[in-house]
């Protein structure tokens, strides 16, 4: 069984995981450091003893790979045994120049089956073809326009369903009659009654939505730690980082929680009694045997950065994060509408009765 060696940076680590599985269901026994480091193990002798005792080596090469100074001690080790070294592209990016001269395998585009094939072929695999690992994004892809299609059609259903509102009634305006003309006398003083317009007002109220802007805080959770049970044991474990000559203990089990303390020195051991679910971070135990090293009691710190590797059990309890709202600066808008009423006049034509008087002559006799 050939035994492989995968160089690679941590930010790749989906797409390593996924070609182990594959290089493994080939028959290679394929070493990679997640795998294959031990908590305690020293990288700086497991890691070049690997490489020496693989047969083939594979680069793969991306633009977080090709600034890694870890991948370039990697393959310059391997360079220097005389390994056989398999270059693979991820992403696009600049080949390095001890590189160069070295074809690579283009792992670039969807067709990763064909690509997988090139890589055995170079390998100098023989057996029966290999069926590629199927990840959730790749299914999701391949199920999309399907699953799309469905949707439209099952709203297209719902539309038809769903009964149309009523047809709102319209006003209908009806003309008052207008009044006959009076009758008029003619006497000897003759009386003649005429229409003439008079203006009255007639008021009519209009509704005005005025809207009123109110602003609201929203709060944000953010993630407190809060144990589910009594710690019961204590563990005493070193910093040891290849890095650096200090590292942040961290006031939460994560980067997003602020500094707490002094930078703290690699070679320093502390006691811990406490760790997260997932068991990534590890809490500071109170009372440090070291007076100086109370500053970090209740803070946390990555696993990694005490040689624990990155998977395993740690004996210590857990503890839950329980989310702990703090107000942010981003403003919620409330739109409130007030109705004011406006008066409108109107002019309206209402006829009035004018008198207006006409003579008559009548004729007399003189003696």
């Amino acid at each position: 069984m050939q035994r492989i060696f995968i160089s690679y940076s941590r930010k790749d680590i989906n797409f390593v995981r996924r070609l182990a599985g594959d290089l493994e269901k080939a028959g290679y026994d394929v070493w990679w450091d997640l795998t294959d480091l031990r908590g305690g193990d020293d990288w700086v002798r497991v890691i070049p003893e690997a490489i020496k005792n693989s047969d083939k080596i594979i680069v793969a090469l991306s633009p977080n790979s090709t600034i890694s100074e870890w991948v370039e001690k990697e393959y310059t080790q391997a360079l220097s045994l005389r390994k056989k070294i398999i270059p693979i592209m991820l992403e696009q990016s600049s080949v390095p120049f001890a590189l160069n001269t070295i074809n690579y395998i283009d792992f670039t585009g969807d067709d990763y089956a064909a690509s997988l094939n090139n890589l055995l072929t170079a390998l100098g695999y023989a057996g029966e073809p290999i069926v590629p690992t199927m990840t959730w994004s790749m299914r999701l892809r391949k199920y999309a326009v399907p699953i799309f299609i469905g949707v439209l059609v099952l709203l297209a259903i719902l539309s038809t369903l769903i009964p149309k509102p009523a047809p709102v009634p319209t006003a209908t305006q009806t003309q008052m009659p207008t009044p006959s003309a009076l009758p008029s006398t003619t006497p000897i003083s003759t009386l003649t009654l005429t229409e003439s317009p008079t203006v009255s007002p007639t008021a009519s109220v209009t509704i005005t939505l005025t809207s009123t802007i109110t602003e609201t805080p929203t709060l944000n959770p953010s993630s407190t730690p809060s144990a589910t049970s009594i710690p019961f044991n204590r563990l005493i474990f070193c910093v040891n980082s290849l890095y650096a000559n200090s590292i942040n203990v961290r006031s939460g089990p994560g980067t997003i929680y602020a500094p707490m303390g002094d930078p703290l020195l690699v070679g320093k051991c502390l006691a811990f009694s406490a760790r997260n679910e997932e068991a990534t971070w590890l809490q500071v135990a109170p009372d440090q045997p070291d007076s100086t090293l109370e500053q970090y009691a209740g803070g946390w710190i990555f696993r990694e950065l005490l040689g624990l590797g990155t998977f395993g059990p740690i004996d210590l309890p857990a503890v839950t994060l329980t989310p702990t709202p703090t107000p942010s600066e981003t403003p919620t808008i409330t739109a409130t509408f007030t109705r004011t009423p406006t008066v409108t006049q109107t002019l309206t034509d209402t006829p009035s009765p004018t008198e207006t008087e006409t003579m008559t002559p009548t004729e007399t006799s003189t003696p």
